[in-house]
């Protein structure tokens, strides 16, 4: 099993604190937030506000695909079930993916950070989402 180093970075914008959490493993920076705790969203909202995101000087973010959200899923814990390093998520329902579900053109994979399992949904439903971009 791999092992996972995270480092936390605290970014403060305009009077309130970002949080970036940096996986040197996968190179990649996560938003943690309290938006990604707070507001679902249909898959073309998830998508245009991570474009149109910007943290500290990095507006290059976009929704993850499933293996990267994959990636940061801790299955040896319950509500949540995503590494400790995140202080931010929503427990009880699916993150929206960029990755398509084959047998349907409007559906996405997304994780629930649960218990790490994976589902399906319309792009017309309403999830949370967690930006991410890679380390340049």
């Amino acid at each position: 099993m791999k092992k996972i180093l995270m480092i936390l970075s605290t970014i403060s914008i305009l009077g309130a604190e970002q949080t970036i959490i940096k996986d040197d493993t996968t190179k990649l920076l996560w938003e943690d937030t309290k938006h990604v705790e707070q507001t679902k969203v249909t898959h073309t909202q998830a998508v245009s506000y991570c474009s149109t995101l910007e943290i500290g000087e990095h507006n290059d973010w976009r929704l993850p695909t499933l293996d990267e959200l994959l990636s940061i899923v801790d299955y040896k814990r319950y509500k949540p079930a995503i590494l400790k390093e995140f202080s931010h998520h929503n427990k009880d329902t699916l993150y929206w993916s960029s990755t398509p579900y084959v047998k349907s053109a409007d559906e996405f994979w997304g994780v629930s950070f649960k218990d790490g399992s994976t589902s399906n949904a319309s792009i017309s439903y309403d999830r949370y989402i967690r930006c991410v971009r890679g380390i340049k």
